[in-house]
């Protein structure tokens, strides 16, 4: 019986993400030598044997950390679907300097790769780079550029759906934690929050409206302990600031989610392992594999114009951070 990247994960007791890392030897890899060698060694132990005619995709992490358990998540959900079309898939994370950039586009023009799937923080550098090297390419996330061919979430629906839910439990005191104000993500999930209390006739109050250029949820937390404003529920752009945010609550002695509730965006480990667990508006598996089948598309010349896609059905992750709110 032919042994699996799914046996070697299971038999050394990790994901089969890092296992994937391993033996596909992924540029920039997150995992550390003594994993990577484990995972060799089992591989041989078990008599696996790759394909190496499987053509190859590579999954690329713009400007962001490494080990960032959002864009993990999305690397497992682009393996699995591009293994169900025979594509392996490999992982680069490329920092926004000229030496990080010259090196993803010598890896681009040693033709490695099929086509590339593209997430982070993208800017305009990047996308040139991309469309210079006539790789098959699809950008993930909000990118601000006409005529290219990009997979977009409605981030303002997003935040408008997950504000709209807890206006639905009885909140009307209800803070955003956001980004950058120059991420169009941002801005736009600064729409959808403004438009859901709208149309339930709730008085914006821009104080409750609070920036983070870290993206530092704790902080955000802290800075209105301290400036006295007062809210009943808190919706994330993000799980990074979820999480951030419910750990200084938790440190305050506010219940979570009896005394704040909070929901967040995205889904990734850290909603699970979380105690307790992150609510969340998601975008699900699913509706994430139009990333390889859009790709493989512009691959075999089925998408000749470049083209944003939208993807607007989002799913809720129930977690234990959300309740009706407190009428005490």
């Amino acid at each position: 019986m032919m042994v699996t990247k799914k046996d070697i994960a299971n038999f050394l007791g990790i994901s089969r993400t890092s296992v994937s890392l391993a033996l596909n030897n992924a540029p920039n890899s997150t995992i550390s030598e003594e994993t990577k060698n484990k995972i060799l060694n089992a591989a041989r132990e078990l008599g696996y044997r790759d394909s190496e005619i499987s053509p190859k995709l590579c999954f690329i992490i713009y400007n962001r950390a490494e080990n960032d358990p959002r864009y993990i998540n999305d690397l497992k959900v682009v393996e699995e679907s591009a293994s169900r079309h025979n594509y392996r898939v490999i992982y680069m994370s490329i920092k926004a300097s000229y030496l990080e950039l010259q090196k993803l586009q010598k890896f681009l023009q040693g033709q490695e790769v099929e086509g590339v799937i593209v997430s982070g923080d993208i800017d305009d550098q990047l996308v040139e780079l991309i469309e210079k090297s006539n790789v098959p390419y699809v950008f993930y996330g909000g990118i601000q550029r006409e005529n290219v061919n990009s997979i977009v979430n409605d981030d303002k629906k997003i935040a408008y759906e997950a504000t709209k839910y807890l206006i639905s439990l009885g909140h009307r005191k209800i803070a955003l934690f956001s980004g950058r104000l120059d991420l169009q993500i941002h801005r736009l999930n600064i729409e959808g929050y403004k438009q859901a209390l709208k149309e339930a006739r709730i008085p914006l109050d821009n104080s409750l409206i609070q920036i983070s250029g870290e993206e530092d949820g704790y902080e955000l937390c802290s800075r209105m302990q301290a400036l006295g404003i007062a809210y009943s529920a808190v919706f994330c752009v993000n799980t990074i600031m979820q999480f951030g945010a419910l750990q200084r609550l938790k440190e305050s002695g506010v219940n979570v989610p009896h005394d704040v509730s909070l929901i967040g965006s995205g889904i990734s480990e850290i909603v699970r392992v979380s105690v307790p667990h992150l609510t969340t508006m998601y975008v699900g598996p699913e509706e994430k594999e139009l990333l390889v089948t859009r790709l493989l598309d512009i691959i075999n010349e089925k998408a000749e114009t470049p083209q944003s896609i939208y993807i607007s059905n989002f799913e809720l992750f129930e977690g234990g951070t959300v309740t009706c709110k407190n009428k005490i």
